[in-house]
This record gives C-alpha cells, sequence and structure tokens, in this order.
C-alpha cells in the first residue's frame, strides 16, 4: 500500500522529468518511461481515493389492463 507521502515524491519526480527516484523510506524505484510512471501515479491516486460506488436504481413497472 502507498502512502500520500510516497505518492507526492513520485509526482515531483515524474514533474522533473526523472524516472528513477530514491524514496524517503529509502527504496530507490526506476521506471522504463514517463509514460508508465503516469499509468504507476494513476493506480496510486485510485487506490488512495477510491471512487464511490454508484448507488444502483431500479424501477418496477406494474400494469394493470382493467379487467
Amino acid at each position: 500500500m502507498y502512502s500520500d507521502q510516497q505518492l507526492q515524491e513520485l509526482k515531483k519526480a515524474y514533474a522533473s522529468g526523472l524516472t528513477k527516484i530514491r524514496l524517503s523510506s529509502g527504496d530507490e524505484l526506476s521506471y522504463r518511461s514517463l509514460e508508465e510512471m503516469e499509468r504507476v501515479i494513476r493506480n496510486i491516486e485510485q487506490q488512495l481515493n477510491p471512487a464511490p460506488k454508484p448507488r444502483r436504481m431500479g424501477y418496477v413497472m406494474r400494469v394493470n389492463k382493467g379487467l
């Protein structure tokens, strides 16, 4: 699981154009491209801030022939 601090460090490196970074935790990360890094950032953001699930709304149609 990622933390907000790790996400911010990754975004800072991305903005600088770096594909190899060392996090404050001591972990060293290396990405093949900035595009790969962008995908990872999006995935982390989705994990940290999941979108609320939409409410399911259902309708029941009732018909009366009047007989």
